[in-house]
């Protein structure tokens, strides 16, 4: 082979490694995007349960401004007691977090 056709096959190997890098990095922010996706998609179906346990899903006559703050607080309370025992390492750090606040 020539020196030219060497430079020729380093060439498009360089390039074929920075396409597939690429393609890795693609991946990448795909899939990391995809499990972000799919958690949220699992806090919103945590969030319709919480609704549910509070008593607030189904018809209901509009809320009054002081109503909405209170079942607001209900949702939320059941919703991190919820979301504690599904991820309670998420918990745990929430919980360290408020310590050294403190």
């Amino acid at each position: 082979m020539s020196e030219h056709e060497n430079e020729h096959e380093d060439d498009i190997e360089s390039e074929l490694e920075d396409v597939g890098e690429a393609l890795g990095e693609a991946l990448e922010v795909d899939t990391q995007t995809q499990i972000f996706l799919e958690m949220r998609q699992q806090n919103l179906e945590l969030l319709k349960i919480c609704v549910e346990v509070a008593g607030f899903s189904g018809q209901h006559p509009p809320f009054k401004n002081n109503d909405l703050k209170a079942a607001m607080r209900s949702i939320w309370d059941i919703y991190s007691e919820f979301y504690a025992w599904v991820d309670p390492e998420e918990s745990e750090d929430d919980e360290d977090e408020d310590e050294d606040d403190q």
